[in-house]
C-alpha cells in the first residue's frame, strides 16, 4: 500500500489497517503493530508527523485485548 507524505492519517484509518493486516496476515495485535510501525514510520515515530503518530497509537490502544 502506498502512502503519500501529505496530510494526517486518522485513527479510523489505522484501525481499518490494523484489521486488514491481522485478518489477511493471520497476525495478532502485537505483530500487526510492529509491522505497521515499520511500514509507515520506518522506526521513526515522527517520520509522518506528530498527529499521525498519535493517531496510530490511539488506534493501537483501541484494539488491544
Amino acid at each position: 500500500m502506498r502512502v503519500n507524505n501529505s496530510g494526517n492519517l486518522s485513527v479510523k484509518y489505522f484501525q481499518s489497517y490494523f484489521h486488514l493486516v491481522m485478518n489477511t496476515q493471520g497476525m495478532n495485535h502485537k505483530e500487526a503493530r510492529n509491522l505497521i510501525f515499520q511500514r509507515f514510520f520506518h522506526q521513526d515515530p515522527m517520520l509522518r508527523g506528530k498527529t499521525t503518530y498519535i493517531n496510530f497509537e490511539k488506534a493501537s490502544k483501541s484494539l488491544e485485548l
